[in-house]
């Protein structure tokens, strides 16, 4: 299942994912791998989810292989790999509702570059939904519940600062990157689809983007 988050900082937008990949068949859980790399570039910015390694991997797939312009379009490409694999019977309906992305992308307001994070879910009434800045966004591993994940999110969210009480985009990214790790490391023991590796990923108000080497969260 493994976690994503991420923050949309209005100069930078900060994706985290942890690593694990859990394989099954027929629902029966036969082991995992801690080393999968979870985000990645796109031809707009930079993606990471959390859910079921098969849709996972076929959005990831199809996104690497087309230039994408517009957010619709990873929407769109989300919707039609649902419908496929479930036609193809590689996932049911409960693979489906667990699993989403996060996404970031440049965009022009009032003739200047604007940075969004988007948030693609079933669980959104409309699918997905442009995420505010500032704020934290999560997709929760199966293993916690909505009341807790409700909980975890709002205390972490009180612990968001914005760019500007940092002296540098460097600092801000060192601190929140500090808060993934103890999130992971928080609710790793409790959660078997979750890995004590992770990564990190950024994406610049300059259209930079850059993604880490995978970490330990005891290191």
């Amino acid at each position: 299942m493994t976690i994503a988050l991420g923050i949309n900082f209005g100069d930078y937008v900060l994706l985290a994912a942890d690593t694990r990949v859990t394989y099954q068949f027929w629902g029966a859980k036969i082991g995992y791998r801690d080393d999968r790399e979870k985000i990645q570039k796109t031809s707009m910015g930079i993606i990471t989810g959390a859910g079921s390694v098969d849709l996972l991997d076929a959005v990831k797939d199809r996104l690497a292989e087309k230039q994408i312009v517009n957010s619709d379009e990873v929407f769109e490409a989300v919707k039609e790999e649902r419908l496929r694999l479930l036609n193809l019977g590689i996932i049911n309906q409960d693979f489906v509702s667990m699993t989403g992305w996060l996404f970031s992308y440049m965009t022009v307001v009032d003739d200047k570059p604007k940075l969004r994070l988007d948030l693609v879910h079933p669980s959104l009434a409309e699918g997905s939904v442009r995420w505010e800045e500032n704020k934290l966004a999560i997709i929760f591993p199966i293993e916690i519940e909505k009341n807790q994940a409700d909980g975890i999110a709002n205390e972490l969210n009180e612990l968001v600062k914005p760019s500007s009480k940092f002296s540098s985009i460097n600092e801000s990214f060192q601190y929140h990157c500090a808060i993934a790790r103890e999130l992971i490391k928080l609710i790793q023991p409790d959660c078997p689809s979750v890995s004590r590796f992770y990564q990190f990923g950024v994406h610049t108000i300059h259209n930079q983007v850059e993604i880490s080497k995978i970490f330990s969260v005891d290191s």
